[in-house]
């Protein structure tokens, strides 16, 4: 009997790229010497386009940096639809020439691309991969091989950011740390000075959104602050890049040489689609910005149930009206994200439901104002001991924070 079977037509991956349309900021990590056991990276910004051409059967993308006297490339690539393959074509302006391409398809959300080449006079097997971890960021990664596939030594990491038409970073914060540190007596400017330095744009860069970060002025020796993730896949994979990657093992030791604790941290998600911070309406301060006149409370309930039971009604209706009144600016709610923690280097507080409430003020003067009158109000206490009957393990703790110079948050 003839075998009629016809082979299975490969997936149609004309869309597989159309993640990486658009404009982005880019952070590079690359290796400054190849196939010598190096671990000395080079850590630099560029900038990126992409379009599609042939009517989606391609796209060109074109980037650009100062990095290293200046250095322009672009990627063709195109997509096979008979075999369903993807081959990328690169060229800078280093050489002018196409390098040979690289070959492959994405499955699972992966696009694996295989090639030869050379390097250093010695022929080489490369390998592109492409993850795209949200709607704003994606990752790609080289590596080299020497031995035919059976080892790998990554030289490039390039983490793309989303950016809008002012250049600005675009953020999805579904996953917020609210993560409050006990410092060594008299290292809080120590550690806010590196870290405004080192530890925003580079955060940033691999997928992190570091919102705000503050002086708790009732506590001189904590230093709170936020940072956001597109989702709980995305915090591992970001957490990963930043603490396995050349900046932080750079800075690592300073910067704990400053902290007695660091796992006071809180898993966060927005109590309702519209509850979470805003974007920020005004780019990041530079780096040597005087200090904000703004002030920033943030209220922690911790709660018998999930607030989704019973307490983030009682707050929109009842507790938010009487924080208003008193000149609070509530600009967000959020309540405990119960997910489990996918990045376990970094402990986070489990086993609590809470529910954290974020609010502005013009300066201290009228933070403290507003504390005062609230203390003072029948209503406010009668509000609160009827959450204390139903809901509440205790009264709301209540963070008194003053915005660093480059807070995003102030």
């Amino acid at each position: 009997m003839t075998d009629t079977t016809k082979p299975t037509p490969p997936t149609d991956g004309r869309h597989d790229f159309d993640f990486i349309h658009g404009r982005w900021r880019v952070q590079n990590e690359r290796l400054r010497e190849r196939l010598v056991g190096s671990t000395d990276w080079d850590v630099f910004d560029a900038t990126d386009e992409c379009r599609p051409v042939l009517d989606g059967a391609g796209n060109l993308e074109e980037f650009h940096t100062a990095w290293n006297g200046g250095f322009e490339g672009i990627a063709l690539r195109l997509y096979d639809v008979d075999s369903g393959v993807w081959r990328i074509h690169w060229a800078s302006n280093r050489s002018g020439a196409l390098d040979p391409p690289v070959s492959g398809r994405f499955e699972d959300g992966v696009g694996t691309f295989y090639g030869s080449d050379q390097h250093a006079g010695r022929p080489v097997r490369v390998r592109f991969l492409w993850s795209r971890t949200s709607a704003n960021s994606a990752h790609w990664q080289q590596a080299f091989s020497i031995d035919g596939g059976a080892s790998w030594e990554t030289n490039w990491h390039m983490w793309f950011r989303r950016v809008d038409e002012h250049g600005r970073l675009r953020h999805d914060d579904a996953v917020l740390e609210l993560r409050q540190y006990t410092l060594q007596p008299g290292q809080r400017d120590v550690l806010i000075d590196l870290f405004e330095r080192e530890f925003i744009e580079t955060q940033e860069a691999v997928g992190m959104h570091v919102i705000g970060h503050f002086r708790d002025l009732d506590a001189p020796d904590r230093y709170v602050w936020l940072r956001g993730f597109p989702s709980m896949e995305a915090r591992r994979e970001a957490l990963q890049a930043f603490y396995f990657g050349p900046v932080w093992q750079r800075h690592r030791d300073a910067a704990n040489a400053t902290m007695v604790d660091s796992d006071n941290v809180l898993l966060l998600r927005p109590a309702h689609p519209a509850s979470g911070l805003a974007p920020a309406s005004m780019p990041r301060p530079a780096i040597g910005t005087a200090l904000p006149a703004g002030a920033v409370c943030i209220g922690t309930c911790a709660l018998r149930a999930p607030a989704a039971e019973g307490f983030t009604a009682r707050f929109e209706q009842q507790l938010a009206p009487l924080l208003r009144q008193h000149g609070a600016d509530v600009i967000a709610r959020y309540e405990t994200d119960g997910s489990a923690n996918t990045f376990p280097r970094l402990p986070v507080r489990e086993g609590e439901c809470v529910f954290v409430w974020v609010a502005r003020f013009a300066d201290m003067a009228a933070l403290d104002a507003h504390l005062a009158t609230l203390q003072g109000s029948a209503r406010w206490q009668e509000a609160l001991a009827a959450a204390m009957r139903e809901e509440l393990l205790q009264a709301p703790e209540l963070l008194r924070l003053a915005p660093t110079a480059r807070s995003e948050l102030r």
